[in-house]
């Protein structure tokens, strides 16, 4: 067997090397490659290198990582089984099409086995049973076929449309038990061999864009809601079982909408199985008290639907939303497609077509944190959203309190009220805390009012964390419920302030920047607090604004000036060009200050765009042809301009130079633009991600303005650098806009003292001091009422 060499290009799996992890792992082997290197070694060499890329490029798409080459195949690793055989059987289609025009002697057969098991990472190695197992199953495999174990198998056999042959139990070596395998059949001919029966594409429905973007939300929004917030909730030191109580006089319900499952459910019942019970358009309406659990039993939910989306490609994908910054000049949809833009890096093209298609399950949490002013109408958009789009399905959380006094009612199947806790739950989850809380317990036993407060799940945490060790004598004291809930949180905070970390700010700034951020969270209807979405509209005053203004006209007026001046001097003369460029600068400088800091003040961070070379480079022969085109008809024109209007030679010289110029700029700057990617889903996500995409944006808008107005500029018979600076001001005003407002802005409210100049630093300090939560990009408190908490902080 050829020797293992690393991949160094390739991206390696995220897992923390020498731990054993659970991975599907794929193995390929050429089955003919022996026999054709005995016969050409360079060409077999040649056509190999072509196969392993293509197997490559495939297998990154399926969010793939390629760790090893062994000589002629590849080791490959996959998070999800599903993905494994989807691309297994991707790159078999693949090749058996690019062999249908090629000739025997430059086909290669591959064979690939995947098993799912633990396996090792040391180092760019990889070892344990399921590399074994996938190496010796690639054997087993025929030529151009996939042979999968029966742990794979069963994984797959639901959720993909899937045809396998059973092949019974395989010796292995180095395996004590046989392991059970099934040979995949391939819906077209095995590359290079027999024709085989055609069955359905394991992705019926999907293209292998389609699947990619979907592997990729599926993995957002575990990570952000699930791993980064419900996994790492308060409520991790013991789980507490919500019982679920009917709430049918919360229903706008006709006697055919009624759902006799609903009308009893015991206190341990499960909410995903009663979701599955409901007919075929779910929506269901989930109430409870205040910190009673409601975002905890919505993203329970979520957990258990994206193992049903990943499993199978027909489910719909569940996305959480938190609705307090839907505003009414929006329709449901629009304000989808902004927040799948916003929270997840979906394009709005992507997301208009999971949308149009009904492909997504809107966990929609906080109706009770919509403004109160709006909060009807968007009940109205809600119920308008569910008779457009009839099939898709809609989960909604409540307080009870605000949603009775609603004049509006959504129009669902179901909803649920969860309990708040009975004392014996209270007192299992206070067992389980430990003697720290001692001193609680006792009083607990002996207060009606803190009984009362501890009935919330959240405030049972908060009170577990926050009173460790110390006695309840202060608490004691306090006779409302109120008091004692302000006096609990006053607790936690101070406590949670005082925990050691590698970064530290005092206790009187981190509450300042705090309590403002709280305030403004509050008062613009925000959840989730992303740093790009900072706007004009936070700073305290008109005074302010004037300064963000002024900010903003400097930085255009400098840029403006500069270009302004050394184009007029390599043009005409430099003395005329400072001149020139002072006048340029105080024109444009006032000019942008009033018009992008007073009048279009809003900050909107730049959407994915990426330049490919590569692209560029397929799309030159089409450019050459269009050129082509524009010079000859455009070439013509100039040289009858040049004959009869500035009376300059005989035309045709003219015409014939120009035309080429014309063609040749026309030709490059198709390709540019053509290299422009087309809209996707960012897989990584990390903190003010839209500013940093829009300097991304005008990077790439340097490079292509640059070379475009340069080419313009040579097409005209200018300096080639008076072009080029022209470009790359276009660049900074046609993406970089967003970035020098949110610069002027960050400045003014770091004078203002509003914020740390670090911002996410601090917001990741405060993660770890458990008062907010990350959710990719963004952050939120721990909990509403928290947030709720520092704001009126604030207003005192």
């Amino acid at each position: 067997m050829p020797s293992l060499s690393p991949m160094p290009d390739d991206p390696q799996p995220l897992d923390i090397p020498g731990n054993h992890t659970l991975a599907a792992i794929a193995f390929t082997k050429s089955a003919n490659f022996s026999t054709l290197i005995g016969e050409d070694e360079q060409h077999t060499q040649t056509i190999l290198s072509r196969d392993i890329e293509l197997m490559t490029e495939i297998c990154h798409e399926f969010e793939g990582s390629v760790l090893k080459s062994t000589g002629d195949g590849l080791l490959m690793y996959f998070v999800s089984a599903v993905s494994a055989v989807a691309c297994a059987v991707q790159i078999q289609k693949a090749l058996t099409a690019a062999a249908e025009n090629l000739p025997p002697q430059d086909i290669l057969q591959h064979r690939i086995g995947i098993h799912l098991g633990d396996v090792f990472f040391c180092d760019s190695d990889v070892m344990g049973n399921g590399s074994l197992v996938a190496a010796q199953l690639q054997e087993v495999a025929e030529p151009g076929g996939i042979c999968i174990s029966q742990t794979v198998y069963d994984v797959v056999k639901n959720g993909l449309a899937l045809q396998a042959t059973y092949c019974g139990l395989k010796e292995l070596k180095n395996l004590a038990d046989p392991v059970p395998a099934y040979q995949v059949v391939l819906p077209t001919k095995i590359a290079g061999g027999a024709a085989e029966e055609g069955v359905a594409d394991v992705r019926t429905y999907l293209t292998r864009k389609q699947y990619r973007d979907r592997i990729v939300l599926i993995n957002k929004v575990r990570k952000y809601w699930i791993s980064g917030v419900l996994e790492t909730g308060l409520r991790d030191r013991a789980l507490i079982a919500l019982g679920l109580n009917p709430r049918l006089d919360a229903l706008e319900l006709t006697w055919t909408n009624a759902d006799p499952a609903f009308n009893s459910l015991p206190p341990v019942t499960k909410i995903i199985d009663k979701f599955k019970q409901l007919q075929k358009r779910r929506t269901l309406l989930i109430l409870g008290e205040p910190g009673g659990g409601k975002t905890t039993t919505l993203l329970e939910l979520t957990r258990e639907l994206l193992l049903s989306a990943e499993h199978d490609y027909t489910q719909p994908l569940p996305v959480p939303f938190n609705l307090s910054s839907w505003e009414t000049k929006q329709s449901l949809a629009d304000w989808l497609l902004q927040q799948l833009h916003i929270q997840y890096q979906v394009s709005k093209d992507i997301g208009k077509n999971w949308l149009q298609n009904q492909q997504l399950l809107l966990m929609l949490d906080g109706l009770d944190e919509v403004s109160i002013l709006k909060r009807d109408a968007c009940v109205q958009a809600i119920n308008q959203f569910s008779l457009e789009f009839g099939h898709t399905h809609i989960v909604v959380t409540s307080r009870i309190q605000d949603y009775e006094l609603l004049s509006n009612r959504l129009k669902v199947e179901a909803a649920v009220y969860l309990q708040p806790l009975d004392l014996e739950q209270i007192d299992e989850y206070l067992n389980k805390a430990g003697a720290e809380i001692a001193a609680f317990k006792q009083a607990l036993k002996e207060d009606v009012i803190l009984q009362e407060l501890a009935r919330s799940p959240l405030m049972l945490s908060i009170i577990t964390l926050a009173y460790q060790g110390n006695s309840f004598e202060d608490v004691a004291q306090m006779y409302s419920l109120e008091e004692r809930r302000q006096h609990v949180f006053n607790a936690y905070i101070e406590r949670m302030l005082k925990r050691r970390s590698s970064q530290q700010y005092s206790q009187i700034k981190a509450m300042r920047w705090l309590i403002w951020l709280a305030k403004q969270m509050r008062d613009k209807s925000q959840a989730v607090f992303l740093i790009e979405l900072l706007q004009s509209s936070w700073l305290p005053n008109i005074w302010y604004k004037l300064i963000y203004a002024i900010i903003i006209g400097i930085i255009a007026g400098l840029l403006c000036g500069i270009g302004g001046a050394l184009n007029l001097g390599i043009l005409i003369d430099w003395e005329l060009g400072k001149i020139a460029g002072l006048i340029i600068a105080l024109g444009t400088g006032i000019i942008a200050a009033i018009i992008f800091g007073l009048i279009y003040d809003k900050i909107n961070p730049g959407e994915t765009i990426k330049w490919s070379r590569k692209k560029s480079r397929k799309n030159l022969r089409l450019g050459l042809i269009v050129g082509g085109i524009s010079g000859a008809i455009l070439g013509p024109f100039g040289g009858l301009f040049y004959r009869f209007v500035l009376k300059l030679g005989d035309g045709w010289g003219e015409a014939l130079s120009l035309g080429l110029r014309i063609g040749l700029g026309v030709a490059l700057i198709f390709a540019l633009l053509r290299g422009l990617n087309e809209p996707s889903i960012e897989t990584s996500t990390i903190p003010n991600q839209g500013i940093w995409q829009s300097a991304k944006n005008a990077r790439i808008f340097f490079l292509l303005g640059a070379t475009g107005m340069g080419l313009v500029a040579f097409i005209l018979g200018l300096p080639v650098l008076v072009g080029a600076i022209t470009g790359l001001l276009f660049g900074v005003f046609g993406a970089g806009e967003a970035c020098i407002k949110h610069l002027a802005l960050r400045l003014v409210l770091f004078c203002n003292r509003s914020i740390p100049w670090n911002y996410a630093r601090f917001l990741d300090w405060a993660t770890e001091h458990i008062l907010l939560q990350k959710v990719g990009g963004g952050y939120i408190f721990i909990h509403r009422l928290l947030l709720e908490h520092f704001a009126q902080m604030g207003n005192r």
